[in-house]
């Protein structure tokens, strides 16, 4: 799946000379946690809640009300703003820009395309992705079984899964902490023991399932 699937296309955006008190309103108004600075059609910057509340006075500060009001009145988001925005492509995979995501350690990807703002996409968008994947908004069973070390060996648990009567939903496969290889399946049951059963008697470990 491409970053163009997931992301939100219709994104609201500031200009640099948005004052802070606008954004917040903004932001508010929208129920949203990030706001893309374009000028001229471009990105220039991004502000977040986080920015937008670093900004506001603190009970430490030592000037007067009337006055902190006139300073943050005036104040431009240009002056908070994220300078050096990390992009993404529509083309480019999704779990490419998740792992971007994690690595730079931030919650939003702005996707451009020619050098335009075309969407963006949020951790959000990606934990709703991971549920859909997970056939996690249906009634289900989740099976973790532990992969045998050779060759068709999560053809042979699927094989095995289906032929006990179980219609799969989803499958992934991951090395746990142990490093050992897991085949997590997803079965449109809440009864998954004939499965589990039948993996068993395959000599397959299967570790507790979860019904939901």
């Amino acid at each position: 799946m491409l970053v163009r699937d997931v992301m939100q296309s219709k994104v609201t955006v500031i200009a640099p000379g948005t004052t802070v008190p606008e954004a917040v309103r903004l932001a508010q108004l929208r129920g949203i946690r990030h706001l893309p600075v374009v000028e001229n059609g471009e990105i220039a910057g991004m502000v977040s809640d986080r920015d937008l509340k670093r900004a506001m006075p603190s009970g430490a500060t030592v000037l007067e009300a009337h006055e902190l009001r006139y300073l943050l009145e005036r104040l431009p988001v240009s002056e908070i703003m994220t300078r050096a925005v990390i992009t993404t492509g529509p083309m480019f995979p999704i779990e490419e820009a998740a792992r971007l995501m994690v690595a730079e350690r931030i919650s939003a990807l702005p996707v451009t395309e020619g050098g335009r703002l075309v969407g963006i996409v949020t951790e959000t968008d990606v934990l709703h992705l991971f549920v859909r994947a997970m056939g996690a908004h249906e009634p289900s069973s989740r099976l973790d079984v532990e992969l045998p070390d050779r060759p068709a060996a999560l053809t042979e648990v699927v094989q095995v899964v289906e032929a006990a009567g179980a219609t799969i939903s989803s499958v992934m496969t991951l090395v746990n902490r142990a490093g050992l290889k897991e085949a997590i399946i997803r079965v449109a049951t809440i009864n998954p023991g004939p499965a589990i059963r039948a993996l068993e008697a395959k000599g397959c470990t299967v570790r507790d399932s979860w019904r939901g």
